[in-house]
């Protein structure tokens, strides 16, 4: 059984003017801070904003990292609507010596559970390096416990799950079960829960692309210590700011406050997104000070 841990850096996807990838910010990714003290990265993840992203553009993403970063550990979102579509991005994943690769649900439609263990099987069937399920009910249907239990005990290359829902039913349900598998938080703001009850391997943060020190400080500290109850305090007044913006907005807002990427949106902006936006940039700029000038566990 593949064991994933540790913190994954979820990375934006920037693009220039034209709506092409923008090299030079998603290069600048590979090389944030801390980069030493996380495990690696994710890619192509709601945060990258996978349903945008086509075939070719993810294999220039991953011939990217492999480019700047060739030894750094890779997830690759293979989000689809059909399994044709999900195992070509496996395979590109793959190609690119991605370590596994997340599977999203499909989207827009809703689906049964039933249909969505055919799914994953028939993508685990085809894929050719470790999958691990991705839990997202936000945008895709969701998947239950008793689903996830079963094509973990059934399929050998589904290898644990990306649990992006916010609940911890599901890796308390694998923990106290002893399901073999690894579980790892994708939501930021089940992280602190999910350390404290001792449920979880890793996580794929977004918070991590813009204040990697915050989530790696986090990760290492012992829950009730004094450096954890600091950082687990920052990131709840961190999410707090961020929650008026779509995801992943304001990530992209913190990103180019600090100089890792250039912001880019769908869509133009209303007068009111502006003004969020500008609020959110004027508020980062000086509360990251105290994150980032000496480390979370130095912080005034």
């Amino acid at each position: 059984m593949t064991q994933i841990r540790g913190v994954y850096a979820a990375l934006l996807a920037p693009r220039n003017e034209y709506g092409a990838i923008d090299t030079d910010s998603l290069r600048r990714q590979f090389d944030l801070p801390e980069r030493e003290s996380m495990t690696g990265y994710a890619v192509n993840g709601a945060t990258g904003e996978f349903t945008y992203a086509t075939p070719d553009e993810l294999a220039l993403t991953l011939k990217m990292a492999r480019a700047v970063s060739p030894s750094s550990r890779i997830l690759v979102g293979i989000g689809a609507g059909d399994v044709r579509g999900a195992v070509l991005r496996g395979k590109i994943a793959a190609y690119h010596g991605a370590q596994a690769v997340l599977l999203p649900m499909p989207s827009f439609f809703p689906y049964r559970q039933d249909d969505l263990r055919a799914f994953s099987m028939a993508v685990a069937d085809a894929v050719p390096i470790p999958v691990l399920l991705y839990n997202l009910p936000q945008f895709t249907s969701g998947l239950e416990v008793d689903t996830v239990l079963s094509l973990l005990r059934s399929h050998d290359n589904i290898v644990g799950i990306k649990d992006s829902g916010g609940s911890l039913d599901i890796v308390r349900a694998m923990t106290a079960e002893k399901v073999s598998g690894t579980r790892i938080i994708g939501n930021d703001s089940a992280l602190c829960p999910a350390m404290e009850e001792g449920v979880c391997d890793g996580v794929v943060s977004g918070v991590a692309c813009a204040l990697p020190e915050l989530m790696t400080e986090l990760f290492a500290s012992k829950p009730g210590s004094k450096n954890y109850e600091l950082a687990k305090e920052l990131l709840k007044e961190f999410i707090e700011h961020l929650n008026p913006l779509p995801t992943p907005w304001g990530l992209k807002v913190a990103s180019e406050v600090r100089g890792f990427t250039r912001a880019s949106y769908p869509f133009p902006l209303s007068a009111e997104r502006v003004s969020e936006i500008a609020s959110l940039q004027t508020w980062f700029a000086d509360w990251a000070k105290q994150v980032v000038s000496t480390k979370v566990g130095k912080a005034a």
